[in-house]
């Protein structure tokens, strides 16, 4: 049976093995963790806030106020055990309170030390040890507890009630606190609702927060509310609604509420009002389609169900379309909830939500006006609204909140401030450096849902921030402290006003759903835009004029009509949509932001992870955004150069078109070229045909037009520079794509139409940009002119040309020349500048994104640029010290179907692919330490999830962090090719497919690698070392025949490392059984290679393996290790000390200063 427990006196195991005994240092290690111990009577029922009960199980005092507390300290992951010793409770803080007991003898000031914060509970404790340690006595006598001083002084009394010994009272509170508040500061506070209603709530003690309300004072008339408010003097007598419902979800109303005349922040329409009857507790969601009303309720339903413990009952709605589909009526049919319409054109039968539509858009237009906020805030006003309006009492409710009626508990108005005004948000250390300010200035628009803070507008950063840490200063406006004044936008809530109106129509029209619109008449001469619904296709615009009733469905009808009516056409007129849409320069001087913030979840995702693109850069999209944009003479010299650059060039010449001529279009295409330093070196305008309307096999043939690899230009510059010591020079060749021969029609470019012949063509003699046969076309002109030159064509590599004593890599237009000396790379340059264009860039400095970086007598290669690039475009994502790319044990979710990935729409938003896109070009050029990182992510392009982004991210930030790393390419005290091969045997657990990697080293400069997924499943590790050593040795012998046919130097036989004895053995002998017969034959030519002698193969420990990282997460040790080989001296800046590779491992630990980013372009824009 084995050894006898000594704890438990069970046989079979010893007292360390034994879990009996685990549990129980497990309980006693939770206990010691805990800060005191509660009463479970305490837990179970509530007490008036003003009330502390006397606990003398408790060992410590705690309270659920937080605006009691005097000198507040946060703790951080504290827990209150209870004393049944099962149940807990958070504790958030600890502080003083200074307390007013209302005793029989007259109020008596106590101060209760080390009071706990616990938010969760309902009861205020007095713990009675404590009471002891404090030197006092209590007495019990006839349902009273006495509590004296240690001489028998008397202090005061607690009175039983209900089997409990409360003391009665009220907080000593700050001055600032105790003051009596201004009665129209409350009004603004809580949304501009009635100034009776506040005194009612006054009077009847609602809520908490209004003691010190002076209700005497005469409020000034609210200049806001008399312009948001104003309505019709109305002709119909009062009418007093009797509520019939018993308790809260008996009956539910329910409107939908648009679209609205602007999209709000998060680009949502509507918005959908469900009503409780009996508490009057209002719920909205603002929505960007009608098509979300039903998932919203659903929603909705199960989360009030949940919360209350009850089942709803009956909804009521109006006969719109989204309430009157199948799928709708049968999902509250098989739940038993009743449902009730209206009768057709009556929307007074569903008067509940249809008021609540018109206070609600009059709080809003009134909080708009008085802030100053533009109309596109108009959802986040109305969550404000109903967040307070929540908190308001009603006249059916006998006093009380909606909120007490629905949660039975008193809320506190405490934390509400006036909407727009001037808000400070602390900023985390760790999003700041030492220098930084602590706070950023903002906005206040609201308050956090699903947390406790407020909702913050930050113009600078155009987002909206969620924050509990925000001072608030209501005596200033927000807008006309930081833009200088108030500015009333009329157009947006005049329309508010007319949609509220109309919406009853709207109502009427979906009842019919085929019948056309018919909105009300108005009494003003101007054009609406209205949406009709469509049931198979999109939404349509109808543009409406009430005076002739007529209907048109373009702005173009428009504008004919107003012409042939002698109408004034006026594009800004109210609910008119703007002829043309407003450009990312008009827009940008706004307070604008493309992303979702109609709801928290939305709004603290997406604005941390990315802004609209229209804040990303300056460069123009268009050629009207050119002719409005500061830097507009630079763009229009930019265009006029390459106009002036076809004309010479004879690129087209003008023709009428012909009947059956099929004419391309064409665009201009803008970028701001930049140095290795990233200074700016030049604007660049580019005239670029509309490719896209060609027709494969009409219009063009072959489109194929080779391209020089770039580990063949790292190959050749450590070979003829750093080995060799030839010359070299960078050429770029001015629109090289105009040197091809074409014949195609064109539209004659925007902005340079000429003037008479507006209607002539332009007809191609040479290609140009965004043909699909433009690089084809270059690449035969240029071939044909470097052959004439005495060049010729490496068969074995593209864009490598060899003559005599020079050597030509050629990349589209950047062409790169090495020369055994001077004056033949002179020669060679001359003799192409008679043929072509071109711009002598002088030595390799920057090239394709890269960095050619001399320092000393060596040249170091990195993207120090191309990453100062990605730091400037990503403004809004964390800053995280990251020391590996990828952790160990790194758990990723299994790739899904895109159209399963739903953790919210916005995923579908993030530029997931863009930053791979971004890191793989970085990998595959001058990092390899991230290439398995980078691998492993790009397979979740099609099925990511939030938990995928945020290790990418954590993979930008590794490189952020390390982004001096440099690869010495002087490093080549040999000349003799090594590859190290490596491979992952079934590390996909959700595939089982193996990864292969392998890097390749001239000397002891690494020149190519590559980490990859094998594309078939290995049956055994030894199998996976073979397919990966198998393309090792396609790429070195690839290298190992380009440097034998330039017989340049001495060739040695390359050496090619595996750490698999296995793998070995089977390449070196012809072995076949059950284990490997299966094995493709494509993968046993290696054993050919080693036969002809072609490469020699050996065996190196998995420690010293280079691919080991290539293949699997490493710890840091062994990580460290490796990247010292591959890094071996890199530098800070230009013209510092070369630092070894000793001094690697301390550069990841160093501080880095804070760097923000958004989305980014294409990769091909930041070259």
């Amino acid at each position: 049976m084995g050894p006898s427990c000594e704890f438990c006196s069970r046989k079979g195991h010893d007292a360390s093995k034994c879990y009996k005994k685990r549990n129980k240092e497990k309980k006693q290690a939770f206990l010691s963790e805990t800060t005191f111990c509660g009463t479970n009577q305490a837990f179970g029922v509530s007490t008036d806030c003003n009330h502390f009960l006397i606990d003398t199980a408790a060992t410590s005092h705690f309270c659920y106020e937080r605006d009691w507390f005097k000198n507040f300290k946060e703790l951080k992951t504290t827990k209150a055990l209870l004393a049944d010793k099962k149940s807990t409770c958070e504790v958030e803080g600890i502080g003083n309170i200074d307390f007013i007991v209302q005793d029989i003898k007259g109020n008596v000031k106590i101060t209760l030390k080390d009071v706990f914060y616990t938010p969760n509970m309902r009861r205020n404790l007095i713990s009675g040890a404590r009471m002891d340690i404090a030197g006092l006595k209590i007495i019990w006598s006839n349902n009273v507890m006495r509590i004296c001083h240690s001489n028998n002084e008397y202090f005061f009394s607690a009175f039983r009630r209900d089997m409990f010994y409360i003391v009665s009272g009220y907080p000593l509170l700050d001055s600032v606190m105790y003051t009596s508040v201004d009665l129209n500061l409350i009004h603004k506070r809580l949304c501009h609702v009635n100034i009776p209603l506040i005194k009612d709530m006054c009077k009847n003690k609602s809520v908490k927060g209004l003691e010190k309300v002076n209700i005497k004072i005469d409020n000034e008339s609210c200049i806001a509310c008399n312009v948001g408010k104003a309505t019709r003097t109305s002709l119909k007598k009062n009418y007093v609604y009797k509520r019939v419902t018993k308790s809260v979800l008996d009956k539910v109303h329910m409107d939908l509420w648009g679209p609205a005349p602007v999209n709000s922040l998060g680009g949502s329409k509507y918005f959908l009002s469900i009503i409780d009857d009996f508490s009057r507790k209002i719920d909205v969601f603002t929505l960007k389609s009608k098509s979300e009303v039903y998932s919203i309720f659903k929603e909705y339903l199960s989360r009030v169900q949940r919360e209350l413990g009850r089942k709803l009952k009956s909804v009521r709605t109006d006969n719109g379309l989204e309430f009157c589909h199948k799928d709708f009526e049968t999902f509250l049919r098989n739940l038993g909830i009743k449902i009730e319409r209206t009768s057709f054109y009556t929307p007074e039968l569903n008067g509940i939500a249809e008021r609540f539509n018109r206070s609600s858009m009059e709080a809003v237009r009134t909080m708009l006006q008085d802030s100053g906020l533009q109309p596109r805030f108009w959802a986040e006003a109305l969550h404000a609204y109903v967040h307070t309006k929540n908190r308001c009492s009603h006249k059916l409710t006998e006093g009380k909140t909606p909120m007490e009626i629905w949660s039975g508990h008193k809320p506190s108005i405490r934390h509400c401030r006036a909407f727009g005004s001037l808000a400070y948000v602390y900023v985390p250390t760790v999003n700041r450096n030492k220098l930084q300010p602590k706070a950023k200035i903002g906005i206040l628009v609201g308050y956090a849902v699903n947390r406790r803070g407020y909702r913050v507008w930050l113009p600078k950063e155009r987002k909206v921030v969620e924050s509990i840490h925000v001072k608030i200063d209501e005596t200033k406006n927000g807008v006309k402290t930081l833009f200088g004044k108030v500015k009333h936008y009329d157009y947006a809530i005049y329309q508010l006003d007319q949609n509220l109106n109309n919406d009853s129509d709207y109502r009427a029209q979906d009842e019919k759903s085929s019948s056309p619109e018919k909105p009300s008449s108005l009494d003003i001469s101007t054009w609406i835009r209205l949406e009709k619904p469509r049931t198979k296709s999109k939404r349509i615009d109808v543009y409406y004029y009430p005076p002739s009733k007529e209907r048109l469905r373009s702005i173009n009808d428009v504008k004919i009509y107003c012409q042939k009516n002698k109408l004034e056409f006026d594009p800004n007129q109210f609910n008119f949509k703007p002829t043309k849409a407003k450009t990312r320069f008009e827009e940008k001087s706004e307070c604008h932001n493309e992303t979702s913030s109609d709801s928290v979840d939305e709004a603290s995702f997406v604005n941390d992870i990315f802004q609209n693109e229209i804040y990303m850069t300056e460069i123009p999209k268009t050629f009207k955004e050119t002719q409005i944009s500061p830097d507009k003479e630079k763009w229009n010299e930019a265009m006029s150069e390459e106009i002036k650059l076809m004309q010479n060039r004879k690129v087209w010449d003008l023709v009428e078109p012909k009947s059956n001529m099929k004419v391309l279009g064409c665009r201009w295409v803008y970028n701001i070229k930049h140095d290795e330093k990233n200074n700016v070196k030049k604007y660049k305008s580019r005239l670029v045909a509309q490719g896209f309307k060609q027709r494969p096999g009409v219009d063009f043939t072959d489109v194929f037009a080779p391209l020089v690899n770039f580990d063949i230009i790292k190959f050749l510059f450590v070979l003829l520079v750093c080995i060799l010591g030839w010359n070299h020079c960078q050429i770029d060749v001015k629109g090289a794509y105009l040197y091809g021969n074409l014949d195609i029609p064109m539209q004659q470019p925007e902005g340079f139409v000429l003037k008479g012949c507006e209607h002539y063509v332009c007809r191609l003699q040479k290609s140009i940009y965004g043909l699909h046969q433009s690089g084809r076309q270059w690449n035969l002109e240029l071939s044909e002119i470097l052959f004439g030159l005495g060049f010729h064509q490496n068969d074995l590599c593209n864009g490598l040309y060899t003559k005599s004593n020079c050597i030509l890599l050629v990349y589209v237009d950047d062409i790169v020349v090495f020369s055994k000396s001077q004056s033949d790379l002179e020669n060679s340059i001359l003799n192409i500048k008679i043929k072509l264009e071109i711009t002598e860039l002088g030595p390799v400095r920057y090239l394709l994104g890269v960095n050619f970086e001399r320092i000393g007598d060596s040249v170091y290669l990195h993207q120090n640029t191309y990453i100062n690039k990605l730091k400037t475009r990503f403004k809004n994502l964390p800053r995280r010290r990251i020391t590996l790319p990828l952790k160990v044990g790194c758990i990723l979710p299994d790739r899904v179907k895109e159209n399963e990935i739903i953790e919210t729409e916005l995923m579908r938003q993030i530029p997931y692919k863009t930053l791979i896109g971004c890191l793989s070009f970085i990998a595959n050029r001058s990092r390899p330490d991230i290439a398995f990182a980078v691998n492993t992510m790009s397979q979740f392009c099609n099925g990511y999830t939030y938990h995928h982004w945020t290790i990418v991210v954590d993979i930008l930030n590794y490189v952020f962090n390390t982004m001096y790393y440099k690869i010495n390419l002087s490093d080549t005290h040999n000349t003799r090719l090594t590859m190290y091969s490596d491979s992952s045997w079934g590390c996909k657990l959700n595939d089982r497919h193996s990864t292969s990697g392998y890097i390749m080293l001239f000397g002891n400069v690494p020149i190519t690698w590559k980490s990859q997924k094998q594309k078939c499943i290995a049956l055994s590790s030894m199998e996976a070392e073979f397919i990966a050593l198998t393309e090792s040795v396609k790429c070195i012998i690839w290298y190992s025949k380009i440097l034998k046919e330039l017989n340049l130097i001495d060739f040695r036989m390359p050496e090619l490392y595996c750490d698999s004895q296995l793998a070995i053995h089977f390449s070196k002998n012809n072995i076949e059984n059950n284990k490997t017969k299966h094995i493709d034959i494509k993968y046993k030519f290696v054993r050919k290679l080693l036969y002809d002698k072609e490469f020699e193969l050996n065996y190196i420990n998995s420690k010293e393996n280079l691919a080991d990282f290539f293949t699997k997460p490493l710890v840091k040790e062994k990580f460290l290790s490796l990247i010292k080989v591959i890094f071996q001296k890199y530098s800070v800046t230009d013209g510092a000390e070369c630092w070894n590779s000793n001094e690697l491992v301390q550069s990841l630990n160093e501080s880095i200063s804070l760097v923000n980013f958004h989305d980014v372009a294409e990769v091909t824009a930041l070259v």
